[in-house]
């Protein structure tokens, strides 16, 4: 079965993506769609298809030291090792950093990759860009963020956006290019919802579920009709943009007037002690509204841990003593107990509502930082190697994947590239990435990621 988006195509005696192309369906990337379909004429048998599951992505913006974190290398010289020292925990042989206690007791649901790398620039942006699509590319050619990707190819089960980035877009990292959360040549109706509130605040609430002043529900609805009519006049003319704005303004006026999605917002609900447990700071009450969002019919759901790296505290340790001054004190007191509370708050929750086995966590940044010391005591941007990590769904936990040298300045064995990690969250999400396709600039099918998946996980 070959499936593009939604439609399912089957393929002749169940034929892979790869013997479907060398078979003969040549040029299948200038077939239509009406095409393809067409394929169902021969008979093909009908494969069941897998579990899709729900993913959450924790994005942390800035990327920690991986020589600090998850990655500790006790033995190596004071200018490379850092500060801090590693606690075992409840995978004999895993260590990672004293200031994540809470984690250490959930290292058998973590599978830790330390040998990611890449070569394609030091700036935030490329990294944002690799980890939240699988793909570096410029303005002029951009790609897809994979929830944008799981938005047009699976869609959401209810009124909720299918793909959500909570609190706020990334802003000023350093660079003008783009950040890689766009929907891309997916159309507008697929971008990600943005929250733009601060789930922490007293007084929280989405400024876009609420009518302008003045506009009641039968306003609202008028306007809806007069759009509907103007519709109809459009698609005398139809074309795609039409059809992904008609998309877009019908998720528009679902947010605003479903009281289900006003409901999934409303953290209030929540007791106050699992409010406490994630934490009441912006990362953690974001942590609980992307469970929320995901319990009630959202499928990605991405925490942006900071929105710059620019005079705020954040993993971004260059210790410069100016807007980038973030030291190993602020990681101490303020990062990595935000992380570590949040993080296995999360878990924790999933797995208690019966939703950790349906649910893909991803923890991901944009590179690694300097195996050794700046001058100033803090670390820079470093892409040659660096630690991220996966559990929920059927990710296989409690184990280290690849490894770097004795400084942690390159992968030692199993180097992994963003676009593994990418196509692994895919296929933990129940994706079948030889058989599944979506449609790419101009409508035609492409695979969701050019690259497989990291077999260890699995």
């Amino acid at each position: 079965m070959l499936h593009i988006g939604n439609e399912r195509i089957p393929v002749c005696g169940g034929a892979s993506r790869r013997s479907f192309l060398q078979a003969g369906a040549a040029s299948m990337a200038g077939m239509s769609l009406s095409n393809l379909l067409r394929l169902e004429t021969f008979g093909a048998v009908d494969e069941p298809r897998a579990k899709i599951r729900n993913c959450i992505t924790l994005f942390l913006v800035g990327s920690p030291g991986h020589l600090d974190t998850w990655d500790m290398k006790p033995d190596a010289p004071a200018d490379v090792r850092g500060k801090y020292k590693p606690i075992s925990t409840d995978v004999p042989g895993i260590q990672i950093c004293e200031h994540f206690p809470l984690m250490s007791q959930m290292m058998d649901k973590v599978a830790l990759i330390r040998s990611l790398h890449h070569k394609t620039g030091a700036s935030h942006e490329n990294g944002q860009r690799w980890m939240m699509s699988g793909h570096d590319f410029n303005a002029a050619n951009p790609q897809p963020y994979m929830g944008s990707v799981i938005s047009r190819a699976f869609g959401a089960t209810g009124d909720l956006p299918a793909s959500v980035i909570l609190p706020g877009k990334i802003g000023n990292t350093g660079t003008s290019t783009p950040h890689g959360q766009q929907a891309a040549f997916l159309g507008s109706a697929h971008e990600p919802f943005f929250l733009g509130s601060d789930p922490a605040n007293s007084d929280f609430q989405v400024a876009d579920l609420s009518p302008p002043p003045g506009q009641d529900e039968v306003r609202i609805n008028a306007r809806r009709d007069l759009l509907a009519q103007i519709d109809q006049l459009q698609r005398r003319t139809e074309t795609k943009t039409t059809r992904d704005f008609d998309t877009a303004y019908d998720r528009a006026f679902a947010l605003l007037t479903s009281p289900e999605t006003k409901k999934s917002f409303a953290l209030s609900d929540e007791p106050d002690k699992v409010r406490d447990r994630y934490g009441r700071n912006t990362f953690g009450q974001s942590c609980l509204m992307a469970r929320r969002l995901i319990e009630r019919g959202s499928r990605f759901v991405t925490v942006n841990h900071f929105d710059t790296v620019f005079n705020v505290t954040c993993w971004d340790m260059h210790a410069n003593g100016g807007n980038l001054d973030n030291t190993y004190l602020d990681y101490e007191r303020h990062l990595c107990p935000q992380f570590d509370l949040a993080f296995t708050a999360l878990i924790e929750d999933l797995e208690q509502r019966g939703m950790l086995d349906d649910t893909v966590v991803a923890v991901l940044s944009e590179f690694g930082r300097t195996p050794k010391l700046n001058s100033r005591g803090g670390r820079d941007h470093y892409p040659p190697a660096w630690t991220n990590f996966l559990c929920g769904g059927n990710i296989r936990g409690g184990q280290v994947i690849g490894s770097t040298d004795k400084i942690g300045a390159a992968p030692h064995d199993r180097p992994i590239l963003p676009q593994n990690v990418v196509a692994s969250i895919y296929t933990a999400m129940g994706i079948d990435l030889e058989t599944t396709m979506i449609p790419g600039p101009g409508g035609r099918p492409i695979r969701f990621i050019e690259s497989e998946p990291i077999t260890e996980l699995f």
